[in-house]
């Protein structure tokens, strides 16, 4: 099984951005699943998508929708690296700590009354 994998492009018809359609051949070797996320390089472009089986589609080839292509600057026929994205997550912010019950007190607005 791949780590990454190098496809030819082919243009989607259909409008719309983020999303990559694979191969059946692609999309197994990469170990993907429907909607899973997916980085695409061209040069030192890089852009995230969601991936999704194509059955329709030649061996080694991705489809990609316009919006994508314009963003990574490819054209149809070239050849672009795909690289299934880190499952890891985000390391998460340190919990806050509370804060205590007493704290400072606001001090009351001076009255007229008072002088």
């Amino acid at each position: 099984m791949a780590d990454d994998l190098r496809l030819t492009v082919v243009a989607s018809s259909i409008d719309g951005k983020g999303v990559a359609k694979f191969d059946i051949d692609s999309f197994n070797a990469l170990r993907l699943r429907d909607g899973m996320p997916v980085i695409i390089t061209y040069g030192a472009k890089s852009k995230e998508v969601i991936a999704r089986q194509d059955s329709i589609f030649s061996e080694r080839t991705a489809r990609l929708m316009k919006a994508d292509m314009a963003a990574l600057r490819v054209e149809e026929g070239m050849l672009i690296t795909v690289a299934k994205k880190n499952g890891n997550p985000e390391p998460e912010a340190p919990p806050v700590k509370a804060k205590s019950g007493k704290g400072k007190k606001k001090a009351n607005a001076a009255s007229l009354d008072r002088f």
